[in-house]
């Protein structure tokens, strides 16, 4: 079952539109959108920014706001990902890119633009080897320090 909109709780603010990556979420501002289910791929980047808490999940559960670094966002293993580029070419947001960084461990791999990126999960289906993760942006740090990589907190 796709995510829905509860059109008595939406006020219309467009913010579920702008962020569903499959364009699944259409209506006018000001008034109740609606979600295509034929086009919902139950990634829950709508109802994570939703301020009205106007969006269902999967499960019928109202989701509820994250704060910027609670979101979900796509982190690059740099060990497993090959760079092959097909995170790339289906992510709709353009936020994943080859990495600029000139360190051997990211020579050849991607980067994400976590600013742009909204957990879409579209990348991780995608990538045949677990190359790239889809999870909230705060545990970032302490996933690539497992690994053995020093990171940056957001």
């Amino acid at each position: 079952m796709p995510f829905t909109i509860v059109a008595e709780n939406c006020t219309g603010c467009t913010a579920c539109e702008k962020r569903c990556p499959t364009r699944a979420i259409s209506g006018e501002p000001k008034k109740a959108f609606f979600i295509e289910p034929a086009l919902c791929i139950d990634c829950g980047a709508c109802g994570v920014i939703c301020p009205d808490e106007a969006i269902l999940d999967t499960w019928g559960n109202v989701t509820k706001v994250l704060k910027r670094d609670e979101r979900p966002i796509a982190i690059v293993h740099p060990d497993n990902c090959n760079g092959c580029g097909v995170c790339i070419d289906v992510c709709p947001f353009d936020c994943i890119y080859p990495s600029p960084e000139n360190g051997p461990e990211y020579l050849g791999k991607v980067a994400v633009n976590e600013k742009t990126c909204v957990g879409c999960k579209l990348c991780e289906e995608v990538c045949g080897w677990d190359g790239i993760y889809i999870m909230p942006g705060e545990e970032k740090v302490a996933f690539l320090e497992s690994l053995g990589y020093e990171a940056e907190a957001q």
